[in-house]
């Protein structure tokens, strides 16, 4: 009776070990922000608060345009973990706390350190990819790296790709579960 209660919860380990990781993936989104829909960001350019589309396809991507009160104004695009990743229409003078302030800032898995500005062409140095810590920005209010934005920058805030506590008590799980399963099997 006591072998067979053995093998009865030994079986039971055995199964959760294997199904453990599934359905831990299972568990996981699928989706990414990174490919959302364009957001409505700059609400008074448009009456009816909906973004207007790229201004005519003759318009080059790197040029400045003006709305009907006479702002400057240019389309920059944020990517990764926001809220609202898109496209955004910004005024000339905008810095890069007021991008993020218009995609209602960076998610809980964002990885602040690693922010990288993209240039739709290369500045006069050659330099087209900035990489920008956030995180400085956000503990002391540090704007010493930003860069002057310009017509279709993009944005990207990558995903931190560290271990949450959900991930090490899963691990943790699987270990006992492997560790009970030895236990067992030897006695």
């Amino acid at each position: 009776m006591k072998q067979t209660v053995k093998k009865l919860f030994a079986l039971v380990l055995l199964v959760q070990l294997i199904f453990s990781p599934m359905i831990a993936l299972a568990q996981q989104p699928f989706g990414s922000s990174l490919y959302s829909s364009p957001s409505n960001s700059y609400s008074s350019f448009n009456q009816q608060n909906k973004q207007p589309a790229m201004p005519g396809y003759g318009m080059p991507l790197d040029t400045y345009f003006t709305d009907s009160m006479g702002n400057i104004l240019m389309y920059v695009n944020v990517l990764g973990e926001v809220y609202e990743s898109g496209q955004h229409i910004i005024r000339q003078d905008a810095d890069i706390s007021t991008v993020l302030s218009l995609v209602g800032g960076p998610t809980d898995d964002a990885n602040l350190e690693k922010a990288k500005l993209m240039r739709y062409k290369p500045d006069e140095d050659g330099t087209q990819i900035y990489e920008i810590d956030l995180e400085t920005y956000f503990e002391e209010g540090d704007r010493s790296q930003f860069v002057e934005l310009k017509p279709n920058d993009t944005l990207l805030i990558p995903e931190d790709k560290s271990l949450d506590t959900n991930d090490v008590l899963r691990i943790a799980g699987l270990l006992v579960s492997v560790a009970s399963v030895i236990a067992i099997a030897s006695n």
